[in-house]
C-alpha cells in the first residue's frame, strides 16, 4: 500500500472488510470522519489487536518475496506498521534484517553487498536490480526473437561484384546518350 495516496487508504481497507468486521467498521466511520491511516491502524490494531497480534508477529516471520518486489514492499510495510503498533521499540534494524531475508536470491545477495544502513536503502538497492534483471531478460527477448529487418534501401556494395558495377555503368551511360541523341 505504499503507493496508495494515505487519504485513500482508509477506504480500500474498508473494501475487505466482512462479516463482523465489516459491521464494526460501519459503525466506526458513522462516529469518525476523515479519519487518517494512522489513527485508522491503532483504532483496528486496539479493537482487534489480541486476535491480530500473535497471527502478525508469525505472518511477519514467514514473509519471503514470492510476486514483484513492490508487492512485497506492500506486505512488509502493513505487516512492519502492525508489529510498531504492537511494539514501538523494535530496532529498525530487525526490519532492515528481515527484509533483505525476505528477498528474492537474485536480489538478495545484491542488496546485501551494499551493505544498506537504513530499510529505504535496502529497497532502493533492490529495486536497481531487479529493474537490471528485467533489462537483461529483455535483451535476452529480444536475442532469441530478433525483429524483422527490413532490406537496406541503398545497396550494399561489398556485396556488389565488379562486373555488375561496370554493366550498369554502361547501360546508364548508353541511356544518357540516347537521350542527348533524341
Amino acid at each position: 500500500m505504499c503507493r496508495i495516496p494515505d487519504n485513500q487508504k482508509v477506504d480500500l481497507a474498508s473494501m475487505y472488510l466482512q462479516g463482523k468486521d465489516g459491521v464494526c467498521y460501519s459503525s466506526y466511520s458513522l462516529a469518525r470522519k476523515d479519519v487518517s491511516w494512522e489513527d485508522f491502524l491503532v483504532d483496528v490494531c486496539a479493537r482487534f489487536g489480541d486476535e491480530m497480534g500473535p497471527k502478525i508477529v508469525e505472518e511477519f516471520n514467514k514473509l519471503q518475496q514470492r510476486g514483484t518486489l513492490e508487492e512485497y514492499v506492500d506486505k512488509f510495510e502493513e505487516l512492519r506498521t502492525f508489529l510498531l503498533i504492537e511494539n514501538s521499540l523494535l530496532p529498525d534494524e530487525h526490519f532492515l534484517d528481515s527484509f533483505v531475508g525476505g528477498l528474492k536470491p537474485c536480489l538478495k545477495s545484491f542488496v546485501r553487498a551494499f551493505h544498506p544502513k537504513t530499510l529505504s536503502e535496502a529497497i532502493e538497492y533492490a529495486r536497481c536490480q531487479e529493474e537490471a534483471i528485467q533489462a537483461l531478460k529483455i535483451q535476452d527477448r529480444l536475442r532469441k526473437f530478433p525483429a524483422q529487418t527490413q532490406k537496406p534501401i541503398l545497396p550494399n556494395h561489398s556485396k556488389i561484384s565488379p562486373t555488375f558495377i561496370a554493366s550498369s555503368h554502361q547501360s546508364s551511360s548508353q541511356k544518357n546518350s540516347s537521350q542527348v541523341h533524341t
